[in-house]
């Protein structure tokens, strides 16, 4: 894949949308911040979680239990909010077009490129007209610019089931989700969660958890991701939705769906994002990523054989080119080495040319003694390592960090970390948010 074909040309970016990158002193020096923190600066005393950051790096979508990121939460209850960088300000976005608070339980989400939409997943039933009946949750778009929030796609109350885990393109046309309403598109008979894609320009919805002819698959698919240039989705599946080797059935995917797809929604082809080099699956691990631009698909892996001298007997992160079909490997050394540790949560620049990832490996850079996992960068030209889960003062952590999420530009990094050393003052003995600007 030489350097995933040169790093992409170092500059290509595909039909990918381009925004400025939030802070543009490019030869600024690295810097820490804790972004689950109130306007004010207050520090949390709730746990934070699965933190994204907009492709132009000005904001960061979170979620929490917290009441005291802002006014008027007072009781505990898993919320959406959105943080901007330059301002410090901190929204709560999990409320109805009236500014109401949901009455539910809110929990994935997803941002578009320049953070005006946010869309969500939510047990609440008084966010929008339209939602799902019966309690299910169900999925539901904030616009930021002009304060309406609405159903993604309305329920005509017929149909009692739950819709969930949305992903936004950057421009935040289409929204991958995952349901098991069967009244989404024509023909919907399997019984079972599907994937689909809404076109919120059109008003449309596409099924995607199917074959490369259209068949609907024999089992349950969830966990999509769209890249941000809306051109490829991927998901987890238990469904055969590409050719496998024979005997490739038994076992493989219970007791959870472990089976990595994409599929482009230009062409309608749907592959095997994450295979052996025998051609197989490779079962996956934890979260799954692709390529703005749509090219590769990332993954974690402990599957044996899918690439040539995987000897560590580790999980190790992947991305698979979807083009040519092949592999490389990203969590290693700058010499070339196998990490110790297993790795992943790879998340990719829009060039191609920097990795981001999750490791509990030692051995990637020189000095990793804090035995918890870390986020490393990697850039895929020079094969140069960096940790990157690091203290204002570049100390390393004092605990866990994980879940790192990327700009377009490569620039900018969010992480979620335990450490209570990353910035001063943090006391608070919980997971916080953390936004790091490197150069």
């Amino acid at each position: 894949m030489r350097h995933l074909r040169r790093a992409a040309l170092v500059a290509a970016v595909g039909s990918c949308v381009v925004v400025a990158p939030a802070a543009a002193q490019e030869h600024a020096a690295p810097r820490t911040e804790r972004v689950s923190v109130s306007a004010g600066g207050a520090q949390s005393a709730a746990e934070t979680g699965d933190a994204q950051l907009s492709g132009d790096g000005r904001f960061v979508v979170l979620h929490s239990m917290a009441t005291d990121l802002v006014p008027g939460t007072a009781d505990p209850q898993r919320r959406i909010y959105v943080k901007e960088l330059r301002t410090g300000k901190i929204e709560l976005v999990s409320v109805a077009s009236n500014g109401t608070q949901a009455d539910g339980p809110s929990w994935s989400s997803s941002i578009s490129a320049d953070g005006r939409y946010v869309v969500f997943d939510s047990e609440a039933t008084n966010l929008a007209p339209g939602r799902n009946p019966g309690g299910y949750g169900d999925v539901f778009v904030r616009d930021r610019q002009t304060g309406r929030t609405e159903v993604l796609v309305e329920n005509k109350g017929t149909q009692p089931a739950h819709s969930s885990s949305p992903s936004i393109s950057a421009d935040g046309r289409y929204v991958a989700f995952a349901s098991n309403r069967s009244d989404l598109v024509p023909g919907d008979t399997n019984d079972t969660t599907d994937v689909f894609v809404r076109d919120r320009l059109k008003g449309t919805t596409e099924r995607v958890s199917v074959t490369s002819d259209g068949a609907q698959g024999d089992g349950f698919s969830v966990s999509p991701v769209i890249s941000a240039d809306g051109s490829t989705v991927g998901f987890r599946s238990l469904a055969q939705l590409a050719p496998e080797p024979p005997g490739e059935r038994a076992g493989l995917r219970k007791p959870q769906a472990r089976t990595f797809y994409a599929h482009d929604l230009r062409t309608g082809r749907t592959q095997l994002a994450a295979q052996r080099l025998d051609g197989g699956p490779a079962a996956v691990l934890g979260a799954q990523a692709l390529s703005p631009d749509g090219r590769y698909a990332l993954f974690s892996s402990a599957s044996a054989g899918v690439v040539a001298g995987d000897t560590n007997g580790k999980a190790d992160a992947f991305a698979k080119d979807l083009r040519t079909g092949v592999t490389r490997r990203l969590s290693l050394a700058a010499d070339g080495s196998q990490a110790d540790g297993a790795s992943g949560d790879a998340v990719l620049s829009a060039d191609s040319r920097r990795v981001f990832f999750t490791s509990d490996a030692t051995n990637l850079v020189p000095g990793d003694t804090n035995g918890a996992s870390d986020v490393f960068a990697r850039d895929l030209l020079t094969g140069a390592v960096e940790r990157v889960s690091l203290a204002h003062d570049g100390s390393q952590g004092n605990g866990r960090s994980a879940g790192p999420g990327t700009d377009l530009a490569g620039r900018t990094l969010v992480f979620t970390s335990a450490a209570d050393n990353l910035v001063p003052g943090d006391t608070n003995a919980v997971h916080d948010a953390f936004v790091r600007h490197l150069k």
